[in-house]
């Protein structure tokens, strides 16, 4: 899907979800309703350095390849590049959507 739709389309989910936490849910749409320019990137060294084992995180904006990962973390972005996806999962991490990361509990948003 190209990553203008999958914003439109995540940014009604975040909106419509009944999530745990609206606050979250408010930040998010609030982050990922920026013009692309000022959107957040996400190398995976920083997500390596900020995470732990079995958390749960979004990323409100795209994920780059630079850096490895060593701990299983599950995820949720806009976009990835082609070298993050392939980072995270030989790295053992899940790839999720934001809509199915917003129904798990401790949710931690990375910027």
């Amino acid at each position: 899907m190209i990553e203008k739709e999958y914003l439109k389309k995540a940014i009604l989910e975040v909106k419509e979800s009944g999530s745990k936490n609206r606050k979250m849910a408010g930040y998010l749409v609030r982050l990922m309703s920026k013009p692309k320019r000022q959107r957040i990137s996400v190398n995976i060294a920083k997500l390596e350095k900020l995470s732990n084992d079995g958390e749960n995180v979004i990323i409100p904006g795209k994920v780059l390849g630079r850096g490895t990962i060593s701990k299983k973390i599950n995820v949720a972005a806009v976009s990835y590049s082609n070298g993050a996806d392939g980072k995270l999962k030989d790295a053992g991490c899940k790839v999720l959507e934001i809509k199915e990361m917003l129904k798990k509990d401790n949710v931690r948003i990375i910027i």
